[in-house]
């Protein structure tokens, strides 16, 4: 009889801790926050603090990210019908560097599946504007 109460006790240890595992793992594991403004960024806006009268840029570089000759850059505008004027000002000092600068602009606080604009520039064929 002590046999059977001390296997239904390891039994009921080894099920709990099972239990346990289980339910340890369901937790979501934290994950490393990005940097909240990466050097590429700081770069491509032209402010890196704000302006001390409350005054902020027509427009905000959010995201960048580049790979071998090419890049991609996020905007955030006040005006974005001005995007080719925004991608005209980003590209100038990158000309020499890049093969491609995709420039995707969008309002400022909307969400990121809103109406963007999205401006092409490669050496050959210039700036071309997108809707999407």
């Amino acid at each position: 009889m002590t046999r059977l109460l001390i296997a239904g006790v390891a039994w009921l240890a080894a099920f709990a801790l099972f239990a346990v595992l289980v339910q340890r793992s369901a937790r979501p594991r934290p994950t490393p926050t990005p940097p909240a403004v990466t050097a590429l960024v700081k770069a491509l806006n032209r402010m890196e603090t704000p302006s001390p009268l409350g005054t902020h840029e027509p427009w905000i570089v959010t995201r960048a990210t580049s790979a071998r000759r090419a890049m991609v850059i996020d905007v955030e505008a006040d005006k974005p019908e001005d995007a080719v004027n925004i991608a005209a000002e980003l590209v100038e000092p990158l000309r020499e560097k890049y093969e491609e600068v995709l420039v995707y602009v969008r309002p400022i606080g909307s969400p990121v599946n809103t109406a963007t604009r999205r401006i092409e520039w490669t050496p050959r064929g210039g700036f071309v504007e997108t809707m999407y």
